[in-house]
């Protein structure tokens, strides 16, 4: 399962978060004290590795457990989570109403009541008490009323009046209590009926009342079955594992204490990270203890099983050393470290040098920085096949002592993590955040509702925006804050070509006004956070989108933040008559964009296939052209290269169709936008 939403309500400052989507890596970002860390430890209870539970004395919000609390039960934690194949086929054989189920919803309570819903919800034939009761009254009407074949009457009588009796009894108790009626209560009347049934005009006067009664039985069979689904949901369900303090490894390691800890089932994180440089080295720890110790006036050589198993180790040491400094370069490129394990007596020691130093130096002696990565490395390297295996990491503030080039690094490692491990961590650094990968980012800021999480719609507050805005100055041009009319451009080659036809226009009285500027986004998916952040700095935009499948959704979305969508949001289909065209590209007319195609590509003869042929859009066409020819990835950019310098020499080869569309696209941004 993967977890595609969360929602977290009455936790500490949270009222209610609403629902928060989820990628295979999430980075909530916001102030200190906003929240971030209080959302962790409440999702983390949703299904936790350590079987913690919700303290409400702690947890609660305290303004208002006197009042409310003990009015109900109180949710916490909800996840949305989407199923897998075969999840959903395990699914329909426990309850085959859950049939087109493809996700689930589970919230934890304060109680520890866990409630599941399903996506889409099944039609689950129920039996009310008041449906069992009129049941029985009509079907005790029914054999009153009924009459035995001619000849019979004196032997169905009694049997009538029996049933009737009988009928009356269970009435009786159903009016009595509210209950849920069980498949053992349905067989009792169906076998007091079917009892009744000894000749075959008796069968026909009650065979359709025990139909019925199977029909009713099959009912509440498939409501037990959804209470075993349910199970299965509970079971199923990914951990969550919070990380909220990141020890940092010692060079020497005393066996006899750690043993100690481990013996009383320590879980701190101390322990933890010490246990994992051992699983790395592939050491049996319980072994430890016993290697290297001799009794007084032994031989050294007399216990050879005692010689092999330090040899052994030694040998798993080296292995590990040369495979942790091979793995950690890919991470760590500020330097190359060579590390050295090495285990002596009762003491395991951890030796570093680099390609500056040569000479071995304890870890504890290297910088706080390198110390943190190295452990918080190894802690993942090495529990993420084991105890972590498709748990859902919740990290509060990794690399927080990490330099901000080792930060980005990070965020590479976290990627490779979450191909395995469903990853959500919290920073208010702006080097924690991929700049070309703002849809991963959630804001999560402090109202006088408490704390709230956005994933299009950006807060206002300075703070919270500091580390969003920084990040994405890594995407976009310094002049992104400076004009107060923009239109946002999907890609850089969009921008480059438009910015030189432009250029051109202005001298022709056809160009964007001089209060106008354009800026790339980096592509469709950062157009929400960006527009968000655009508006909240008190900045008109407009935008122009691709016709492809992107472009038309983020079209969608914004539509919740621009009143005014259509007047300030464009298409580039719009300005052409074809319906074939998706991007800029295609508004360039196909016998220049091909002669531009020549001349970036002079060493390459296009040849289309008859297939090709048939792909309308030319960018689409000339790429499956490379991909079926072997020739690498298509560039576009050089092609684009090529037609600014022909606008810029204002060269006769640029058709006027292109100038004419430009024209075109600049007279509706013009308008689009108010005053001058």
């Amino acid at each position: 399962m993967k977890l595609k939403a969360f929602r977290i309500k009455n936790y500490k400052k949270i009222r209610d978060t609403k629902w928060t989507d989820c990628e295979d890596l999430t980075v909530f970002v916001g102030k200190n004290e906003s929240g971030k860390t209080a959302l962790f430890k409440a999702l983390s209870k949703l299904k936790p590795t350590d079987g913690a539970k919700y303290d409400p004395i702690k947890e609660f919000p305290h303004s208002r457990y006197t009042d409310e609390f003990k009015k109900q039960d109180w949710p916490v934690a909800s996840g949305k989570f989407s199923l897998m194949d075969d999840e959903v086929q395990q699914l329909s054989n426990i309850c085959k109403c859950l049939n087109k189920t493809d996700g689930v919803i589970v919230t934890r309570y304060y109680s520890d009541k866990v409630e599941v819903d399903f996506e889409p919800p099944p039609k689950i034939p129920t039996v009310t008490n008041e449906e069992w009761i009129q049941f029985l009254s009509n079907r005790k009407k029914g054999i009153e009323d009924s009459v035995a074949p001619n000849g019979q009457g004196a032997k169905w009588q009694p049997l009538k009046d029996n049933l009737s009796q009988f009928l009356s009894r269970e009435i009786v108790n159903a009016q009595k209590q509210n209950f849920n009626l069980s498949q053992e209560l349905i067989n009792t009347v169906r076998q007091q009926i079917t009892s009744s049934m000894n000749e075959q005009w008796m069968k026909d006067i009650l065979q359709l009342v025990v139909d019925e009664l199977n029909e009713i039985n099959s009912a509440v069979s498939e409501a037990k079955a959804i209470d075993k689904a349910k199970k299965w949901v509970t079971d199923s369900i990914p951990y969550f594992l919070y990380f909220g303090n990141y020890e940092v490894l010692t060079s020497d390691i005393y066996f006899p204490e750690f043993l100690r800890r481990l013996g009383q089932n320590d879980k701190s994180p101390k322990t933890r990270v010490q246990a994992a440089i051992f699983k790395h080295v592939g050491a049996d720890i319980k072994e430890l203890a016993n290697l290297g110790r001799h009794n007084q006036g032994q031989i050294p050589n007399e216990d050879v099983n005692i010689r092999r198993q330090i040899d052994e180790l030694d040998i798993k040491a080296n292995a590990a050393s040369i495979a942790m400094t091979r793995k950690f370069s890919d991470w760590w490129e500020q330097r190359r470290h060579k590390f050295t394990y090495k285990f002596h007596g009762d003491y395991f020691r951890v030796w570093i040098s680099d390609d500056l130093d040569p000479s071995d130096v304890e870890l504890e002696e290297r910088s706080l920085g390198l110390q943190y990565f190295f452990s918080f490395y190894l802690l993942f390297l090495v529990e993420a096949e084991e105890e972590h295996r498709d748990c859902i990491l919740l990290l509060d503030e990794p690399g927080l002592h990490l330099h901000g080039t080792a930060q980005e690094k990070l965020i590479r490692f976290l990627e490779k993590i979450s191909q395995k491990n469903q990853t959500l961590y919290t920073t208010h650094s702006p080097f924690m955040i991929d700049g070309g990968h703002l849809e991963r980012a959630r804001a999560v800021y402090e109202t006088s509702e408490g704390t709230l999480i956005s994933s299009d719609v950006w807060p206002k507050d300075r703070d919270t925006l500091f580390p969003l805005q920084a990040a994405l100055g890594y995407s976009v041009y310094q002049s992104l804050f400076l004009s107060k009319r923009q239109i946002m451009i999907e890609g850089q080659n969009d921008y480059l070509l438009l910015c030189a036809l432009n250029q051109h226009l202005i001298t022709k009285g056809k160009g964007l006004r001089d209060d106008i500027v354009m800026i790339p986004m980096g592509g469709a998916t950062n157009l929400c956070p960006l527009a968000s952040m655009l508006i909240g700095h008190d900045i008109e935009i407009a935008i122009l989108l691709d016709s492809d499948p992107a472009g038309l959704g983020a079209m969608k979305k914004i539509r919740n933040l621009l009143a005014d969508v259509d007047k300030r949001c464009f298409i580039v289909s719009q300005f052409s008559g074809d319906n074939s065209v998706k991007e800029m590209e295609d508004l360039i007319p196909k016998k220049y964009y091909l002669d531009a195609f020549t001349r970036a590509y002079p060493e390459v003869t296009l040849e289309f296939s008859s297939e090709e042929m048939k792909i309308a859009n030319i960018v689409d066409r000339i790429t499956a052209f490379f991909d079926h020819q072997n020739l690498g990835k298509f560039e576009k950019w050089k092609l684009i290269q090529q037609i600014v310098q022909d606008i810029n020499k204002n060269d006769t080869k640029v058709p006027r169709e292109l100038y004419d569309t430009a024209a075109l696209i600049f007279e509706k941004f013009n308008t689009a936008f108010t005053g001058k």
